[in-house]
């Protein structure tokens, strides 16, 4: 068998192979017999027709077909040793020509990564985590605000309120927004900026006309950087009462008996959740670090994968939610190639990461014990049971066909090694793998009873109100 092999793209070749005519042709003529055997020719035994005979009745294209399902494993696998070459996934052989026999087949090979002096970079520790009482006393306000008891008013609205409002915005002739019957709370937090105080002193049946621009930051590119001339029409006006601040609103909270253990808890959760933030700003920067300084080579195929597992992590949430991805994108008038194109950044991140780190991990030997593979393992089956309930069982069944596991071992893995290049670049000693220091393995942990209610109530608010 003669192979040639022509690169054309970054990793990703284009092998020529001419197999051994003996082989196709022994190939062929086992590929007549059953075809033969499988649809009798009149006059003949099942897979006793001559082979001239079946060629003739079949066609040598179709016989061909069938010897090359057969046989083409063994030609791939000796191609790619002939080659020399370590595919990412196994390419598709195409006949360039019947006559002679020459097969094409395009292989990406795996991503190549060239780490740079790792071992001399450094980053800033992330300074010591303070929680200052404005802090714990803001989140005993959202709480206050959470528990309140909510009555409508005959009066202007105030700082503070909540209101059903009708709103409208466009930008020139465009309306860029429709929102009949929203319940707005009218606080300093209300997006964009500008809109809550727009309507102080409005009351129910009154309609208020302004304009606002948006950040040039604004999630929504629609409205980054444009004005939207906004119509709102008032409705109900109601006044917001919350609790006093004492021990009794702290018992009502949680299991605390006194409104100081209901600050020291919310203090203690606050410190923990920022000091979490501030080792993923550092794992972040670490990496960053490292592949600005590292020659990272993949193929376009390794970089549809992450697009697909991204896709793939979009469709599980949008089915979490009680909708699918296909109906989000019909709605939207969007296409998947659409939904591609935005993913495609975050994936060339995301797939930069990943193989750095895994080089990283590779050199330096970094592995997962036994209980980080297992607690990486639970956790993935316990977020699917909360996720999917009664259709957990299945889920994790298929995902499990589908090599989901090694995806949570490989992702445990790239978060330790993450986290043990940040502590050394960060200058703290890291004495072995199994006292390098404890990583979040994907779940955002249990919490506080306090914050962790304060804080679903508030990501609830803003995914009902998102923008005003």
């Amino acid at each position: 068998m003669q192979v040639t092999s022509e690169t054309v793209a970054p990793r990703e070749v284009v092998l020529t192979i001419v197999p051994e005519p003996e082989t196709i042709d022994r190939a062929m003529r086992q590929a007549a017999r059953e075809l033969s055997r499988i649809r009798p020719l009149r006059g003949y035994r099942p897979g006793r027709a001559p082979y001239a005979l079946v060629e003739r009745t079949f066609g040598r294209e179709v016989i061909l077909n069938e010897a090359l399902n057969k046989i083409a494993p063994d030609i791939y696998r000796d191609a790619i040793r002939e080659a020399d070459i370590q595919p990412y996934e196994q390419g598709l052989l195409d006949i360039e020509t019947e006559d002679p026999l020459v097969l094409k087949v395009n292989v990406p090979l795996v991503p190549e990564v060239k780490l740079g002096d790792y071992a001399a970079m450094t980053i800033e520790p992330a300074p010591e985590v303070v929680i200052a009482e404005a802090d714990v006393d803001e989140q005993i306000e959202m709480l206050r605000r959470q528990h309140a008891e909510i009555q409508p008013v005959d009066r202007p609205l105030q700082m503070g309120d909540q209101v059903v409002v009708g709103i409208y915005g466009k930008i020139g002739d465009e309306e860029v927004q429709r929102d009949e019957g929203a319940t707005l709370d009218i606080t300093e937090y209300l997006r964009p900026a500008g809109f809550a105080e727009a309507l102080l002193g409005s009351q129910s049946n009154d309609v208020r006309e302004f304009s606002l621009t948006y950040p040039e930051d604004e999630p929504n590119e629609k409205l980054a950087g444009n004005k939207v001339d906004y119509r709102v029409a008032v409705g109900e006006v109601r006044e917001v009462v919350p609790p006093e601040a004492d021990d009794s609103f702290a018992k009502t909270v949680g299991d605390y008996e006194t409104l100081e253990a209901l600050r020291e808890a919310i203090a203690e959760e606050l410190k923990e959740q920022r000091e979490q933030q501030a080792r993923a700003d550092e794992r972040l920067r670490a990496v960053q670090r490292l592949i600005e300084a590292s020659e990272i080579t993949y193929p376009k195929a390794a970089l549809e994968r992450e697009i697909d597992r991204a896709i793939a992590n979009q469709r599980a949430h949008a089915k979490r939610m009680g909708f699918s991805l296909d109906s989000y994108l019909r709605i939207t008038g969007r296409t998947e190639q659409d939904l591609r194109d935005d993913l495609n950044p975050g994936a060339v991140d995301g797939l930069s990461q990943r193989l750095v780190l895994m080089e990283y991990a590779r050199l330096e030997d970094i592995q997962l014990t036994d209980d980080e593979g297992n607690s990486a393992i639970n956790a993935y089956a316990n977020h699917i049971a909360a996720s999917y309930r009664g259709e957990a069982d299945e889920y994790l069944k298929n995902a499990v066909q589908q090599g989901a596991l090694t995806l949570v071992i490989e992702d445990a893995l790239v978060m330790k090694a993450a986290q043990i290049l940040a502590d050394r670049m960060a200058g703290r000693p890291v004495e072995s793998d199994a006292e390098a220091s404890e990583v979040e393995a994907g779940s955002e942990g249990e919490g506080s009873e306090a914050v962790a209610e304060a804080e679903e109530k508030a990501e609830a608010d803003a995914e009902d109100q998102g923008e005003a």
